[in-house]
C-alpha cells in the first residue's frame, strides 16, 4: 500500500564556506504532509523555497546548503537521516521527480529508451522487450503521437514541451507512492498540460498517488489540488484545502499571486503596429535529418509578416515548429527553402544589423555559461558590438538589469546561485542591451510566478510603446497571448494555419487546431480571469 510523505520543521541553510560566519536561513520549519492519492499544491513565487524543499526530500541539496534540523518522512522511514544507498532506493522508486528543467536531467548521449530502462529495471523489474514494451505505452500515455520515433530520440533532438513529457513517462516508470512536480507543465501547451494533468490526477485516483505539485500556475491548482501550502521567504505562510486559501486567502502574499494571475486582455494594450514590415517570411521551410521528428518538415511553406510596432502572438502545440521558427528568424539556423527579410535596422543606426533581431531562449539555465559570473555573460554583447568605457558599459548593464525588476548585486552572482525566474528575467535584459528591433520571446514567462510574469509582461509592453520595438511572443500561455498580441499566428505540425486580430481569434477561431488549444484553455483560465477557483469537488467535471 502507498505511504504518504511528512515533513516536519524542516530547517536548511546555506554557508558560503565552512567556518566563514553564520549561515544564511533557505528553509526555516517547513510543515507540510502529502497523503496516499492526495494531491497538494507547493506555490509561491520564484525563490520562495518550493523547489529548495523538494531537493530537501530527496537529499539532493547543492553541496553548500545543509539540512540542519527537522524530519522528513516517507512512511516509516526518515529520509533525513538515511543514507546515501536508502536514498538512492528510494528516489526513482518509491519517489518520482519531475524537474523544471527536464533536459539539463538527461543524459545527452542516451536515448529517451535507455533512460527508461532504468527505472524499469530497478524499480519494475522489467527488461527487454518487456521494458521496451513499457516504455512505449508510458510515451503514449503522456501524448506523444509516434513514440517509436521519439524512444529512439537523443534529449536534444526534442523540443522543450517533448522532453518536459518524456520526463514525466520518466517520473512514472517507478511507479512511485509520491511524486514531487517542479513546474511540470510549464513548457507545454494547453492541450497537452490538460493531458498530463488528467494521467497525474488518474494515477492519484486509480493507485493512490501521492502528488506534491510545485507550481506558480493557480489555475491549474483552482483546478486540481486538495490542498494549498504558500511559501515566501523560506516560509510556509498560510496551508488549508484549497478552496478555503484561493477563495478567503490570508496571507499578503498569496492575495498578490492571485490578483497579479489576473490578465485582464485590456487593462495595458500594446500600442497600435505600423504600416511597414520588420520582419517577412515567405515560404520558409526547415527539416532536419532523420532521427530527429522522423524527417517530417519542421515547418513547412510559412509565410509570414511582422509590422513595425506590432505584437505578433504565436501559438502551437509541443514540437509544432514555434522554436523552429525563432531560431530561423534570429540566424542561429538556415531554411531548407523561401526566405526571411529582416528588419534594416535600429532607427537610430547604431549596431550591425546582425544585432537587430535578438532572441530570449526557452530556458533560461541553458543561456548562461555556469562556470561565468553573470556580469561576464552579459557584458559579452556590448564588448562584440558596441564601443563603450568600462564605466559606460557598468551604467548600461545595471540599468537594464533594474529595468527587468533585480537588483545589479546579482552581476557577480554564477548561474547556480539564482533562481529560474532571475535568470529568464536576466536572458531578457541581455537580449534588450543591443537596443533590437525586433526582440523574439520564446517561452519567456514560462518559469515566473505570477507575479513576476506580469512585471515581464508589463516590462515588455513599456519597453515596446517607449522605443521602436516589435515583438514575437511564442507562448502556450493563451492569457499572456492575450494580453500581450496585435495578432495572433498559429501553427500546426510545422504549417501556419491561422492568422487573426487577437479579438477575433479568440472570439471565432477558425481552424480545428486553434479551437482545441482555446477550449482546453478554458477551464482554467476562466478559473483565474472571472475569480472562482474550481473547487476539489468539480475536478473530474473538466471535460
Amino acid at each position: 500500500m502507498p505511504e504518504g510523505l511528512t515533513v516536519e520543521q524542516l530547517h536548511v541553510s546555506h554557508r558560503a564556506h565552512a567556518g566563514a560566519g553564520a549561515a544564511r536561513p533557505v528553509l526555516s520549519g517547513i510543515d507540510l504532509a502529502v497523503a496516499p492519492g492526495e494531491f497538494v499544491a507547493l506555490v509561491g513565487a520564484s525563490g520562495s523555497g518550493k523547489t529548495m524543499t523538494a531537493m530537501s526530500v530527496l537529499g539532493l541539496l547543492p553541496p553548500q546548503v545543509h539540512l540542519d534540523s527537522g524530519s522528513i518522512r516517507l512512511g516509516g522511514t526518515d529520509l533525513a537521516r538515511a543514507g546515501e544507498a536508502e536514498l538512492n532506493r528510494v528516489r526513482g522508486g518509491r519517489i518520482g521527480m519531475l524537474y523544471q528543467q527536464p533536459k539539463r536531467m538527461f543524459n545527452p548521449r542516451r536515448t529517451v529508451l535507455e533512460h527508461l530502462r532504468e527505472p524499469l529495471r530497478l524499480h519494475a523489474g522489467l527488461r527487454g522487450a518487456q521494458a521496451r514494451e513499457r516504455a512505449l505505452e508510458l510515451l503514449a500515455e503522456v501524448g506523444f503521437r509516434d513514440p517509436e520515433s521519439c524512444a529512439r530520440a537523443h534529449p536534444h533532438q526534442l523540443s522543450g514541451g517533448m522532453a518536459q513529457r518524456a520526463m514525466v513517462a520518466l517520473a512514472l516508470a517507478g511507479r512511485p507512492e509520491v511524486l514531487l512536480a517542479d513546474e511540470p507543465t510549464s513548457a507545454l501547451d494547453t492541450v497537452l498540460e490538460r493531458q498530463i494533468m488528467e494521467l497525474l490526477d488518474r494515477e492519484r485516483r486509480d493507485r493512490g498517488l501521492g502528488v506534491l505539485y510545485i507550481t506558480h500556475n493557480l489555475a491549474t491548482v483552482s483546478a486540481y489540488a486538495d490542498r494549498v501550502v504558500v511559501m515566501d521567504a523560506g516560509r510556509v505562510l498560510e496551508a488549508g484545502p484549497a478552496g478555503t486559501v484561493l477563495n478567503r486567502p490570508r496571507s499578503a502574499c498569496t492575495k498578490a499571486l492571485l490578483e497579479a494571475a489576473s490578465l485582464t486582455p485590456d487593462s495595458t494594450p500594446p500600442t497600435e503596429a505600423g504600416p511597414g514590415a520588420a520582419l517577412a517570411l515567405e515560404g520558409v521551410t526547415k527539416t532536419y535529418a532523420r532521427g530527429r521528428r522522423g524527417g517530417r518538415p519542421a515547418l513547412e511553406r510559412v509565410t509570414l509578416e511582422l509590422r513595425e510596432g506590432e505584437v505578433l502572438g504565436v501559438l502551437g502545440q509541443s514540437g509544432s515548429g514555434k522554436s523552429t521558427l525563432a531560431r530561423l528568424i534570429v540566424g542561429l539556423e538556415t531554411p531548407d527553402e523561401g526566405r526571411i527579410t529582416r528588419a534594416p535596422g535600429p532607427a537610430d543606426g547604431t549596431g550591425p544589423a546582425g544585432t537587430t533581431v535578438q532572441l530570449v531562449f526557452q530556458e533560461p539555465h541553458d543561456s548562461f555559461d555556469p562556470r561565468m559570473r553573470l556580469r561576464t555573460s552579459l557584458e559579452a554583447p556590448l564588448r562584440q558590438h558596441r564601443d563603450l568605457t568600462v564605466e559606460e558599459r557598468d551604467a548600461r548593464l545595471h540599468d537594464v538589469v533594474r529595468e527587468v525588476g533585480l537588483d545589479p548585486g546579482l552581476l557577480d552572482r554564477y548561474p547556480g546561485q539564482c533562481s529560474g525566474g532571475q535568470l529568464q528575467r536576466l536572458t531578457i535584459a541581455r537580449a534588450l542591451l543591443l537596443e533590437p528591433a525586433v526582440l523574439i520571446c520564446d517561452e519567456a514567462t514560462s518559469a515566473l510566478d505570477a507575479a513576476t510574469q506580469r512585471t515581464v509582461l508589463d516590462l515588455l509592453l513599456r519597453l515596446h510603446r517607449n522605443r521602436p520595438l516589435s515583438l514575437i511572443m511564442i507562448s502556450h500561455d493563451l492569457s499572456v497571448i492575450r494580453y500581450m498580441s496585435h495578432r495572433v499566428a498559429v501553427l500546426h505540425r510545422g504549417s501556419l494555419v491561422e492568422l487573426a486580430p487577437t479579438h477575433d481569434f479568440f472570439a471565432d477561431p477558425r481552424h480545428e487546431h486553434s479551437r482545441q488549444l482555446v477550449a482546453a484553455a478554458l477551464p482554467r483560465v476562466c478559473a483565474i480571469l472571472d475569480s472562482h477557483p474550481l473547487p476539489p469537488e468539480r475536478r473530474d467535471a473538466i471535460a
